[in-house]
């Protein structure tokens, strides 16, 4: 490991662990969220390195010589990110759920509603290296792309699952941007800079942080907020 990539790593684990800290607070003071908070979190974690290394070839410096360093930090990010977009609109708005009532089409067993995420997940995936390799487009607006899909596909069918989505992500977005600009970009700016590439790269920053990744982070929210609602036939009342 060079001492570039040993820094950032560093300098990002005090923002993984803020992170995780907030998770964790979610996680015991919010009794009727937890099993969604955990289930939804794993797959974040399962997910990570995929994502994170596709986006090191041209937005992210998280690799050094080779695509095989995706840090704890990264993992700790990822695992809490996704497991507090599932349930920021319900903690915050205090909704609670309730199984769906309108005679949908329900799925009774684990494997199946595992196996639905799975495939929803992989759409998003597919199509985010069909952006990246048919369109050239960056690969963190591919997978933004590809979130938006998943997340206008999830709408279409459950409209009532829309302020879920839409403030999911708003919120989301605001907790990434307070939480990277004060433990990372105030504390590390020159890692700050190195990690994103700001020289490099014509992004537009808010308070040091590069829009991309506030939008990423909100598509992340969009998606992620009612997927389990969706997958589970559950309404929020």
């Amino acid at each position: 490991m060079d001492a570039v990539h040993f820094s950032h790593m560093t300098a990002f684990l005090l923002t993984s662990i803020v992170f995780f800290i907030i998770w964790l607070a979610i996680l015991l003071f919010s009794n009727e969220t937890r099993r969604e908070q955990v289930i939804m979190s794993v797959v974040g974690l399962i997910l990570s390195p995929a994502v994170l290394i596709i986006v090191a070839e041209d937005y992210r410096q998280m690799v050094s010589d080779t695509a095989s360093a995706v840090g704890i930090e990264d993992l700790i990010f990822a695992f809490s990110l996704f497991g507090i977009a599932a349930v920021i609109y319900q903690v915050l708005i205090g909704k609670h759920a309730h199984k769906l009532r309108k005679g949908r089409y329900e799925m009774k067993h684990v494997g199946h509603w595992i196996g639905h995420l799975i495939l929803v997940l992989g759409i998003w995936a597919f199509a985010s290296l069909l952006f990246i390799h048919v369109f050239a487009i960056s690969s963190i607006n591919a997978l933004i792309v590809g979130g938006l899909l998943v997340g206008i596909y999830i709408i279409a069918d459950r409209h009532d699952l829309m302020m879920n989505a839409l403030l999911s992500g708003l919120f989301l977005a605001a907790l990434v941007f307070m939480t990277e600009q004060i433990f990372f970009v105030r504390l590390f700016p020159l890692d700050a800079a190195s990690f994103w590439q700001l020289d490099a790269a014509a992004t537009f920053l808010i308070g040091g942080v590069p829009l991309q990744e506030l939008i990423w982070a909100a598509t992340v929210g969009f998606a992620i907020g009612p997927l389990y609602e969706w997958l589970r036939r559950i309404e929020l009342k």
